[in-house]
């Protein structure tokens, strides 16, 4: 006699969700983008995901969107910043229907020189013009801990002239699960 048990899924079903698509149903998945900018030749775009100290969250870089009308270098850092104060952004919840605040604060800065303090380089991209998706899928983690961390990314201009630039973070946040 067949064991329906172990072999017919129609009464035990096993679903998988992705954690993103988890996280966004739970309204605990969020986006941030410079939108469009005008990076001077041979400048600099960088943004910044900050997440704040002991707010007992982890955050989960889901996906980098960006894109360039020409000959653009993608770098990804953790524990990155830049000195001056930048251009604040609004970290936007991907679910509408549900008012959750990210934990996480946000800002960008274009300058002629590289803005860059520190950090540890975790990518570096030669991107030939275009858009660019980096599909992360939470495998760059940034957990709260004693002091602020950050997921930083910085897009250099490698030509000499004007260069319409754009760069997105989407990430989720999940209740960390130890001390970091």
């Amino acid at each position: 006699m067949p064991n329906y048990k172990v072999f017919n899924e129609f009464t035990d079903p096993l679903a998988i969700v992705d954690p993103p698509l988890q996280a966004s149903q739970d309204g605990a998945f969020f986006t941030v983008s410079t939108g469009p900018v005008s990076v001077a030749a041979n400048g600099f775009l960088a943004l910044q995901l900050i997440v704040p100290a002991n707010v007992s969250r982890t955050v989960y870089i889901a996906r980098f969107l960006g894109g360039s009308s020409v000959n653009t270098t993608i770098d990804f850092f953790f524990n990155a910043t830049f000195a001056a104060t930048g251009t604040t952004l609004a970290v936007v919840n991907g679910n509408a229907g549900i008012s959750r605040a990210s934990n996480t604060s946000s800002r960008f800065i274009t300058q002629t020189t590289d803005p860059t303090t520190g950090g540890a380089r975790l990518n570096s991209i030669i991107q030939p013009g275009g858009p660019l998706v980096v599909e992360l899928d939470g495998r760059f983690i940034v957990p709260s801990g004693p002091a602020a961390r950050t997921f930083y990314v910085r897009m250099a201009n490698n030509t000499n002239q004007t260069n319409l630039l754009a760069a997105n973070i989407s990430f989720w946040e999940a209740p960390s699960s130890g001390t970091s």
